[in-house]
């Protein structure tokens, strides 16, 4: 969408590198691979978002932009806006405006850096745009939607049965993915939430993002410890889609499956004490658990999710856009230019 202002360069830091989670979306979605693959891989924060900012800064002498595009709250984000600022390049941040109240959370940290530094705001939701207006009245605000939708409704006729995707997948099922370090770093709140995972009552598949499957090992979890609890390998982005739709319910920690499960109708608990997505909560559509009362709260408010939205029609998932959320990005982009 964007080569229709003008020719597009696409960086692709390496922050993610597990091929589930970085090479195969490039395949799912057919797009094209980036131009420039930085492979900064782990570290601690400081060890990754250095090397973001010094190989951003290359590339960017390289390709010399008019403008830069950075999306989220990752490490990658930060780092490349930082490289972009120094050089005097303009930068639009996508999903502008989010905030947790935890200020010192490194997600926080990342945001609240790049909103202040953007030329233009581009954000999913009202609150996030009245937000923008109030703390930055000197940028360029666009209230654009969410773009993850846009993907979402052109992959959502490609999505495989969840069957395919896990041979002798039980009926119904829980849908559970957790990757936060406030999870995967303290052993004993994560023991607590397999815990009650497991205990359930339903079959439950977690599917396990790289660091959680170190912090298992770590522990000498197996599966064979866990019971109900079914533990697979990451699953790319289709897959997890599917298995978001056809689940019961879905527990997570990611910011994108709570919008997903909400986009897709699927009841959501959220395994922390707050979510950037507060509509999704507002609406009933997502419950928040934190996860130091995961062991003894998980099970209710999975259940009451379940029983809430059992049969209901669910809710009305307008809050982060319609769709069209790149189309308006683009035309931001050539005000900006302009």
């Amino acid at each position: 969408m964007l080569a229709r202002v003008g020719p597009v360069r696409a960086v692709d830091t390496g922050q993610h590198y597990d091929w589930a989670l970085s090479a195969q979306l490039y395949e799912q979605l057919g797009v094209a691979p980036p131009d420039c693959f930085l492979e900064v891989g782990s570290g601690s924060h400081a060890e990754q978002t250095g090397l973001i900012l010094l190989r951003a800064e290359a590339a960017l002498r390289e390709f010399r932009p008019r403008v830069v595009v950075a999306i989220g709250d990752t490490n990658s984000t930060v780092g490349v806006t930082l490289a972009a600022a120094k050089l005097r390049i303009p930068v639009v941040h996508v999903e502008a405006g989010l905030r947790a109240d935890d200020r010192l959370m490194a997600e926080e940290i990342n945001r609240r850096v790049v909103d202040a530094i953007a030329a233009l705001l581009c954000t999913p939701s009202s609150a996030a745009t009245a937000r923008m207006q109030l703390e930055h009245p000197d940028a360029l605000v666009r209230e654009t939607g969410d773009v993850a939708l846009d993907v979402l409704l052109g992959a959502r006729a490609r999505l495989p049965a969840p069957d395919t995707i896990i041979p002798g997948l039980v009926r119904p099922y829980v849908f559970a993915t957790l990757h936060r370090a406030e999870l995967t770093d303290q052993p004993d709140v994560l023991a607590g939430v397999l815990r009650a995972l497991a205990a359930l009552g339903t079959a439950t598949v977690l599917a396990l993002h790289p660091r959680t499957a170190a912090a298992l090992t770590a522990q000498g979890i197996t599966q064979d410890s866990i019971g109900l609890l079914r533990l697979v390998p990451a699953v790319g982005y289709l897959e997890s889609l599917a298995l978001t739709a056809g689940a019961r319910a879905v527990v997570t920690d990611s910011g994108g499956l709570q919008r997903e499960a909400y986009w897709l109708g699927t009841p959501c608990v959220t395994v922390r004490a707050e979510t950037e997505w507060e509509e999704t909560v507002a609406c009933g559509a997502n419950r928040l658990v934190p996860p130091a009362e995961s062991s003894r709260g998980l099970a209710d408010a999975v259940t009451g999710q379940v029983a809430r939205w059992n049969g209901e029609s669910g809710w009305a998932a307008t809050a982060y856009g319609d769709g069209h959320a790149a189309e308006r990005i683009t035309a931001a982009v050539a005000e900006l230019l302009q």
